[in-house]
């Protein structure tokens, strides 16, 4: 398998609760550990980022149903790569909701999304690829 790393940035239909965040996380855990992805969404202020790791014949699929989910709209690929290795190993899904304000890297990842949402570079870098290197150290 070759592996590649997808990032995408979506805006939420509604405004999602406590409950309905932690419903959408173990539905993704679930259905990403049947077809061997991994990765970590991230939500803020009605806005999902996801990075998605796994072969690219299953992540084109994934985005694909990603698209047609009415949970949100905007959907922006924002970086589908080959990786060397995953970076989000030990989780099939990990969620981190920043409207809690208890995340670590909590200031870090609300630039991210905001520089994501505006199509701003961070220092010359791409929202995506900061993501993944926020993550890598």
């Amino acid at each position: 398998m070759s592996l590649h790393q997808l990032v995408y940035l979506s805006q939420s239909t509604g405004k999602p609760g406590k409950d309905e965040l932690a419903a959408l996380w173990a539905q993704a855990k679930a259905n990403n550990a049947r077809i061997d992805v991994t990765g970590s969404l991230f939500y803020n202020g009605g806005w999902f980022m996801q990075v998605l790791e796994g072969s690219a014949a299953t992540l084109a699929s994934l985005y694909d149903k990603i698209g047609k989910d009415p949970r949100h709209h905007d959907l922006r690929l924002l970086y589908n790569e080959p990786a060397a290795f995953r970076t989000f190993v030990r989780w099939t899904m990990n969620m981190t909701n920043l409207e809690e304000r208890q995340a670590d890297k909590y200031q870090e990842l609300i630039d991210i999304i905001e520089a994501a949402k505006t199509g701003r570079k961070i220092y010359g870098v791409s929202p995506a690829v900061t993501l993944l290197n926020t993550f890598k150290a």
